[in-house]
């Protein structure tokens, strides 16, 4: 039985999870508070807290589908050596 594609359903959403964790740490590393007494924040390129989540995302998902890729490129290539 082939469990590849098993593996890579399971293993699709902590991958994802761990791109969006990444994407937000890179983003969000110079997050600061516009006023002193307020909520409004500002992260990296002038995007706001919420686009900044919205942002990295997009770029996990984009991020998983190339990892995805790369995996099924790879064991193609080792399964028809």
């Amino acid at each position: 039985m082939n469990y590849i594609p098993l593996l890579l359903a399971l293993g699709a959403v902590p991958l994802l999870l761990a791109n969006w964790f990444i994407a937000a740490a890179i983003l969000g590393h110079d997050c600061t508070l516009l006023y002193e007494g307020g909520n409004i924040t500002e992260c990296a390129g002038g995007l706001s807290e919420e686009e900044m989540t919205a942002t990295s995302g997009l770029i996990a998902l984009v991020l998983l589908v190339v990892q995805i890729g790369l995996i099924v490129l790879v064991r193609r290539r080792t399964r028809g050596s």
